[in-house]
């Protein structure tokens, strides 16, 4: 009887062994397309980027005709002359080549790489050597675009991948030129995906990873293991000056727009709606029942701006544009910067707790320098959040809203920020959405209680 238990567990460990035998051929079989080397990726990518030098000339004017080791720390008093010098620096950075017209080449790079450019000078693949002049960038998500003319017959344009897909974990390849060593591929995985950097109203969406970049990286291709751009190298975090494994890329589908712009415009047109708006604090999703769902709430409109025009108000919480949700800022500024000057989209909003939908046509958006002188014509022009006893309690104030921000030259101009307001025309203010709906059903005449240090006040607002 022992001996034919032990046949039996004999038996049993031989078809374990065999069966976690069998799972492994499989697995192994069923994952044979993962490749044993990024050489064909590699070898994809490198005829398609490129190695950037600039050179940033600034003239420095300086007093002559002293002389300077007797005087080293000023000239002689009454001494009007002056001598211009040049003082010559250098960067190093990379790009990516995107389209080709006949001999002509245009690549991708970050704008930070080539702004103070005095001359551009890029190196291939195989090391030819050419000059590249700047033909436009798009400041609000850091990339240019350059060009230059060859007849080399290796030169590749890249083949874009839909950065859409990419999921944590992916490998990628970072293609560049760190401190100078043009051509040089790093590979890592995708460590997240939609990392924001307040980087002072730019567009935040990028893709973080591991994969080694340095100084001379900026510009140059994060592709798939199919060699495939994904990805434009942008910024590291790092407190040593080199890679720390947290760098960062601007997603491809993310400026194809960008650059299909600037090649055929010369410059990026952002469709545009003409408002601000923001992410509402969680105490105010609950008061207004949008804590279930994802949108960002409209603070102040332009008159007479595309928003404005086709029905949109302040206070409302918008959800998406023609499908596409707007969560953040971010996405919203995205969504509608990449949409068609002209055409229409869908814009879906609650409003009084109840969900609507308006047709919205977009605009073009201004440069930045115009849009700072429209500041004025924003209605009402200030932001508010509301007050209540368990987030923000005031003394003798239970409800009412108060002023958290006036942009200059706003309508609204009298007012400070901490004043509270209580009434608009009569109506009791209990919370922010009641104050933005309020303030816009009469602009030609708006009669405002509020207080300020305690006391009360009235101020009559007109907007002309």
């Amino acid at each position: 009887m022992k001996k034919n238990i032990f046949y039996l567990l004999a038996a049993f460990l031989v078809l374990s062994f065999s069966c976690t035998t069998m799972t492994r051929t499989i697995t192994v079989a069923e994952n044979k397309s993962l490749p044993l080397s990024f050489a064909d990726a590699a070898e994809k990518a490198l005829p398609s980027t490129i190695h950037i030098r600039i050179v940033n000339k600034k003239t420095h004017i300086t007093p002559e005709g002293w002389d300077y080791l007797f005087n080293p720390f000023s000239p002689s008093p009454g001494n009007v002359f002056e001598e211009r010098r040049d003082f010559f620096s250098e960067g190093l950075g990379a790009g990516v080549i995107v389209k080709q017209s006949e001999n002509k080449f245009y690549a991708v790079t970050n704008r930070h790489v080539v702004s103070d450019a005095n001359s551009i000078l890029i190196k291939l693949h195989d090391g030819e050597t050419a000059e590249a002049i700047l033909l436009g960038f798009d400041e609000r998500k850091d990339i240019a675009i350059i060009y230059f003319y060859s007849d080399n017959q290796s030169l590749q344009v890249i083949e874009k991948g839909n950065s859409d897909l990419l999921r944590v974990g992916d490998w990628v390849l970072a293609v560049g030129s760190p401190f100078g060593f043009y051509s040089s591929v790093t590979a890592g995985i995708v460590s997240a995906l939609g990392r924001r950097n307040n980087t002072g109203g730019n567009i935040s969406d990028f893709i973080q990873t591991d994969a080694s970049i340095n100084t001379g990286n900026s510009g140059g291709a994060l592709v798939n293991i199919r060699g495939e751009l994904v990805g434009i190298n942008s910024w590291i975090t790092t407190t040593t000056g080199g890679s720390m494994g947290l760098g960062f890329a601007i997603p491809v589908n993310n400026i194809k727009k960008s650059i299909d712009d600037i090649i055929n415009y010369g410059e990026v047109r952002y469709g545009w709606i003409g408002v601000i708006a923001g992410e509402l604090p969680e105490f105010e999703q609950r008061i207004f029942q949008t804590n279930n769902v994802r949108g960002v709430m409209i603070f102040q409109t332009i008159p007479n701006g595309p928003a404005d025009r086709n029905g949109l108000l302040p206070g409302d919480f918008l959800l998406n544009i023609s499908g596409v949700e707007v969560p953040t800022v971010d996405s919203l500024l995205f969504t509608v910067g990449e949409s068609t000057v002209g055409s229409q989209g869908n814009f879906v909003l609650i409003r009084d707790g109840k969900i609507i939908n308006k047709e919205v046509t977009f605009g073009l958006r201004e440069r930045n320098n115009d849009l700072m002188l429209q500041n004025n014509l924003y209605w009402p022009g200030i932001n508010v959040i509301t007050i209540d006893r368990e987030h923000i309690r005031l003394n003798n104030f239970d409800s009412g809203v108060i002023i958290t921000f006036i942009e200059r030259g706003a309508v609204l101009n009298n007012f400070m920020p901490g004043d509270i307001i209580t009434e608009v025309n009569g109506i009791p203010i209990l919370n922010s959405r009641d104050f933005f709906r309020e303030i816009n059903k009469n602009r030609d005449l708006n009669i405002i209680k509020y207080y300020r240090d305690g006391t009360s006040r009235i101020n009559e607002v007109r907007h002309n």
